[in-house]
């Protein structure tokens, strides 16, 4: 018998957070495993609770209500660790909706492979039956890797959206895995993966363990695609700033590769833009991502979380 906690943090989003725990109620193909599901309110407010309240009485597993009111992603995700009690713990975003048998293949994937976490694809779609058009990539996350096969190559581009961890081996520590320095610019998963990594953890992909992304109306634009890219260009660097001690040939590295990406695809940017608009949009948000490398420390970094824009 094994056990999983999943763990969905929430900052006033009541209609998604509504789908993403129904979401987690439908799964399927769980016989031999305990469920929990906690919901980890990072409102100041509680507005979450009421919600929790509502559903867990019906509930078929133990739905469980964590207030983490002081602002912050980081914040938010070390709650939802501290509370959990399974061996693993799986992630999932509160705008993120889990196909029914999404856990079950978390945890085949993770039995057969014996890696430290797990992580699933995701395809992003529109709000409102949008059309989300050449912005899906930029919400999504999808890798040419066969089911089970190794990942840890590829932690700079994984997240805890769709993830499951070995709570003991992975998500210890004083004060939570989650560098809470972070908690407004995020980032503060992709520094954790580089940890586990540096640790000799291992990661493994379980392809047919989907969510669904759903991308608000407000998001739909260049602009807040942009400021993400550029919040991932410096989230590069930051990893290896905040590694003890800290990584200065490879922040000298990726600052190089930066000012190339702005150079060249500035270029392009130009270019395209009189007969090819989606073109040179695309080379424009790669410049903010080199950017975001070049400009990396800490009075350049806007804020998509906690006080700062939600994300």
């Amino acid at each position: 018998m094994g056990s999983v906690s999943i763990v969905i943090p929430t900052l006033n989003r009541p209609k998604a957070l509504q789908r993403a725990v129904a979401s987690a109620l439908a799964q399927t193909d769980l016989a031999d495993l305990d469920i929990e599901i906690l919901v980890v309110d990072n409102s100041a407010d509680g507005n979450a609770g009421a919600l929790v309240e509502t559903i867990a009485p019906g509930a078929n597993w133990p739905v469980r209500y964590i207030s983490m009111p002081v602002p912050g992603v980081a914040n938010a995700r070390n709650a939802g660790v501290t509370a959990a009690q399974g061996r693993w713990v799986a992630f999932l975003d509160d705008d993120e909706q889990a196909s029914e048998t999404w856990l079950s293949r978390h945890v085949e994937t993770a039995r057969r492979s014996g890696a430290s976490a797990v992580f699933g694809p995701v395809t992003a779609k529109a709000e409102g039956g949008r059309k989300i058009g050449p912005l899906a990539p930029y919400f999504s996350r999808q890798f040419d890797r066969t089911d089970g096969e190794d990942v840890t190559d590829l932690a700079p581009y994984l997240g805890t959206n769709n993830s499951m961890f070995d709570r003991e081996s992975c998500l210890q520590g004083d004060g939570g895995p989650f560098d809470t320095s972070l908690n407004e610019t995020g980032g503060e998963d992709t520094l954790l993966l580089k940890r586990l990594v540096d640790e000799g953890k291992r990661f493994a992909w379980s392809e047919k363990a989907d969510v669904t992304e759903w991308v608000p109306e407000r998001r739909l634009n260049w602009a807040y695609v942009r400021k993400r890219k550029f919040l991932s260009g410096q989230i590069r660097v930051l990893t290896h700033h905040k590694a003890q001690p800290a990584e200065w040939s490879r922040i000298a590295f990726w600052m190089c590769v930066g000012m190339a990406q702005i150079v060249l695809h500035g270029i392009a940017a130009v270019v395209t833009a009189p007969f090819d608009k989606v073109r040179s949009e695309k080379a424009r948000v790669k410049v903010r991502g080199g950017l975001g490398k070049v400009l990396w420390m800490q009075r350049f970094r806007p804020a998509l979380y906690g006080s700062g824009l939600v994300s």
